[in-house]
């Protein structure tokens, strides 16, 4: 699961006015990779009430503090939650980073600081309630790669069963594992070195979290991908294949735990470089080479409207289907939304009727609840109107509809959601 956009339509804008010279150039340093809100519905309880939130959205602020946003699906607002208590972060790590486990958790990287927090989710009110001896003091953090640059990170991620967390630091080539425990509480595991395979930058698990994929490089070259088997009692990593020899920028599983969808990140409006498709890879299930990645039939498969993809979503809920969403950004702002189905026997991707979604929020980045109900997507066009909405997600079709209105933000960042438990 990035507000790691907020680089990029920086990047947007000066390559606009530049006549899209040039993507620049990307470093590993000391940091990783939203805000205070204005509400523009009905505070929907929190700060001690109880609440009939449909899920909860978090963002980190950059002047130092996480923010809880409310969404409610039966009253279709959108708003933050009332009395909500901001616990106090560091403040201006744009490279930071939120991801949440077993729907209950929320874990906040902070590179520049070396900090990790981890906070309990109160189901009721959404109020965050840190766990015991957090933040955690990680100096392996120092090495991630820089998140505020045009780049488009994921440099943390969680098992879909939310019970084990693994971190990219690049700087050092290794992947920092942890084990989720009783409460939220992290117990370190072992440190992996991935010198001679991969440069972690990008992380992504499969549907069934048996493996980890990991891809380097900045957007539109790759190179490769390096692939490792998830121990499934103490998360330690086993490699399975050093050098995938596909250019993939971002990777994303989808929940039958058969492929992996991904981009090369390659667009007009950020390398120069035109690749309007969506790559599909089947795992391989079992024996001596099991997960390894392989293009399925067709791969790669062009986008519907010639776009570039920017970024992906991915349908996380079976029994909704299977569907894969692109987001796209040209010089000119963010191109309409466009909706995939997903074979699940062939791994072919085909168009959603009535894509690309003109019709609804545009945006370059979005992530569905755990429920797969609603797409949450984020919009900073400029860097001068950073703003949340969300989309109803149509099951049996993938047709996205509005669900509420959109949610002004103060600054722009990284924001995780998650369900009531």
């Amino acid at each position: 699961m990035t507000m790691r956009v907020r680089g990029v339509l920086m990047l947007v804008v000066g390559l606009a006015a530049m006549g899209l010279a040039s993507c620049g150039h990307y470093t590993c340093g000391a940091g990783f990779g939203i805000s205070t809100c204005t509400s523009t519905g009905s505070g929907l309880g929190g700060g001690g009430t109880t609440s009939s939130a449909t899920a909860f959205a978090y963002d980190i602020v950059q002047t130092g503090t996480v923010n809880g946003i409310e969404f409610s699906s039966t009253g279709a607002t959108l708003a933050n939650i009332s009395g909500f208590t901001a616990p106090t972060v560091p403040s201006s790590d744009v490279s930071s980073e939120l991801v949440v486990a077993q729907e209950q958790y929320l874990y906040g990287i902070f590179p520049g600081s070396q900090s990790l927090y981890a906070w309990t989710i109160d189901a009721s009110t959404g109020d965050l309630i840190a766990v015991a001896n957090s933040p955690y003091t990680v100096a392996g953090l120092g090495g991630m790669v820089l998140n505020d640059s045009g780049v488009n990170l994921t440099g943390v991620v969680v098992n879909p069963s939310g019970t084990f967390l693994f971190i990219a630091d690049a700087g050092n080539g290794e992947i920092l594992t942890y084990q989720i425990g009783t409460g939220g509480a992290l117990t370190a595991g072992p440190t992996v070195s991935t010198v001679g395979a991969v440069q972690p930058w990008n992380l992504a698990i499969d549907g069934k979290g048996f493996y980890l994929y990991v891809t380097s490089g900045i957007e539109g070259n790759g190179g490769h991908i390096a692939a490792y088997s998830i121990n499934q009692t103490t998360g330690a990593l086993t490699l399975v294949a050093p050098l995938l020899p596909y250019n993939i920028w971002e990777l994303q599983g989808e929940p039958t735990g058969q492929y992996m969808v991904g981009i090369s990140g390659n667009s007009p409006a950020i390398t120069g470089i035109t690749d309007a498709n969506i790559y599909v890879f089947g795992i391989q299930q079992s024996g001596t080479t099991a997960g390894t990645l392989t293009e399925v039939l067709g791969s790669p498969f062009a986008t519907i409207s010639g776009n570039s993809p920017a970024n992906i979503a991915v349908q996380p809920n079976t029994s909704n289907g299977s569907y894969v969403y692109s987001f796209s950004v040209s010089a000119l702002g963010y191109n309409p939304i466009e909706g995939y189905a997903l074979n699940t026997t062939s791994g072919a991707l085909t168009s959603v009727t009535g894509s690309p979604f003109s019709t609804v929020m545009t945006s370059p980045w979005g992530q569905f609840d755990q429920s797969g109900d609603y797409l949450f997507v984020y919009s900073n066009l400029g860097d001068t109107a950073p703003e949340l909405g969300v989309l109803n997600f149509t099951s049996g079709t993938g047709v996205l509809t509005e669900s509420a209105t959109t949610l002004p933000l103060t600054t722009g960042g990284y924001f995780a959601v998650t369900d009531p438990q």
